[in-house]
């Protein structure tokens, strides 16, 4: 479904990323791991176009996106992206970040896009939240809202930056579970982040990077229990 292919990024004078390879398979969930400043996360800006690739190709369903203009916003439809802050509309409720994009997007009529709003509030725990403003929310929660609106632009891809980073650690299990959800459903999903446990348990492959490449990337099971690069053992072992 998605392939980046000796992906490329600089800024000035600073490589970020150098000749990333990457695939995805309809269904799969990848979780990308690594220290900070490895170039996870502008590789999932790279994928979702917010950063354009210095050089390199991100395919989607075998099309060549890396270099769309004026129709990126349609392909970022497909390919969806919940971030590290929520980026909630302050002065809209609940109900209403969730329902803005198919609204204006989508140009779904507003009783139906309501409902489906409704539906997926019910999905990740907070239909009873819907009348509610972002800042009366926990964090948690936030990012729960964060990832009903991503779902209501009706995605093929997901993908998470760091989604849990910013919360206390006590909120962080709710936004796992909802993830795990989607991943049972068979949302496929990249989901770049520092909580192993979730890693060892729902991805399908798990990718290590480390100063813009992809050092190594194998299941779960392989990386965590036998990991072939000094690279993965080395950072394994300082937070394991």
């Amino acid at each position: 479904m998605l392939e980046v292919s000796k992906l490329s990024k600089s800024f000035g004078d600073l490589e970020v990323l150098r000749d990333v390879n990457l695939r995805v398979a309809r269904g799969e969930v990848v979780v990308v791991i690594g220290p900070s400043g490895s170039g996870k996360s502008t590789m999932l800006r790279c994928i979702n176009l917010l950063e354009r690739p210095t050089s390199g190709e991100v395919r989607y369903q075998g099309e060549d996106v890396s270099r769309l203009g004026r129709e990126a916003p349609e392909y970022r439809r497909k390919v969806g992206m919940v971030f590290q802050r929520f980026n909630l509309f302050p002065l809209k409720t609940v109900l209403e970040n969730v329902t803005y994009g198919p609204l204006k997007l989508l140009r779904l009529p507003r009783l139906a896009a309501r409902e489906e709003a409704l539906e997926l509030l019910r999905k990740v725990g907070l239909e009873s939240k819907a009348d509610a403003y972002p800042h009366t929310l926990s964090g948690g929660q936030q990012q729960r809202v964060a990832i009903a609106r991503a779902l209501a632009m009706r995605p093929d891809v997901l993908l998470f930056d760091e989604p849990t980073s910013a919360l206390d650690p006590e909120l962080v299990g709710d936004v796992l579970a909802v993830m795990k959800t989607l991943a049972t459903d068979g949302m496929t999903m990249v989901v770049v982040t520092h909580e192993m446990g979730f890693a060892r348990e729902v991805a399908d492959r798990v990718v290590f990077m480390d100063d813009g490449l992809v050092v190594e990337e194998a299941t779960p099971e392989e990386i965590f229990s036998n990991p072939r690069n000094p690279r993965t053992r080395a950072f394994l072992a300082r937070i394991l």
